[in-house]
């Protein structure tokens, strides 16, 4: 196989992934991430990666977001929101940090394959793509979970673009919020 071609099969699974995002789900999402006084972000492995990406540039938004398990991140309060990101909705230890999140009152909201799954049935949000409850379920060339990480992170882009939208904020805006020590 040819770059062209390799690159070009992991443009359409991404779309064909993507295509399955609901702009209800997505306006909920949205809804809550502006009301939520803090935001808390969560996930584990690759899909921690792109979840850490978007804290990063909520940060640039001006909201106040927080990577669970950094050495800065405070203690969750009741009406903060907690935004998990798990395909599975299964994964241990995104599941104890959700429940330790409700414990304590926060609202949760989860980015996932499987609302059915623990974290779903946690969540006051869900945005579900790739589901099983999805027939059309997009099948992948790509190894493992690769496609759900990719098209998170691009799920997780575009919502910033709505954010800037929302927030009438600019890239200059945004670039001024950026790290300079570096």
């Amino acid at each position: 196989m040819e770059f062209g071609t390799a690159a070009g099969i992991v443009q359409q699974e991404v779309a064909g992934a993507l295509s399955q995002v609901q702009e209800q789900q997505v306006e909920a999402l949205l809804a809550e991430l502006l009301a939520a006084p803090r935001i808390f972000l969560v996930g584990a492995g690759r899909v921690g990666l792109a979840t850490r990406a978007f804290a990063m540039r909520l940060m640039h938004l001006g909201l106040p977001a927080f990577f669970v398990g950094d050495t800065t991140t405070p203690a969750i309060r009741p009406g903060d929101l907690l935004l998990v990101c798990s395909g599975s909705g299964e994964t241990r230890s995104m599941v104890l940090v959700a429940d330790l999140a409700a414990q304590r009152g926060a609202d949760i909201a989860t980015i996932t394959r499987n609302a059915t799954a623990h974290i779903g049935r946690k969540s006051k949000i869900v945005v579900e793509f790739m589901g099983e409850r999805n027939h059309d379920r997009v099948a992948s060339v790509q190894p493992m979970t690769t496609l759900f990480e990719q098209s998170l992170f691009l799920l997780l882009d575009a919502l910033v673009l709505l954010l800037m939208e929302r927030l009438g904020q600019s890239e200059l805006q945004m670039r001024q919020r950026h790290t300079n020590l570096e």
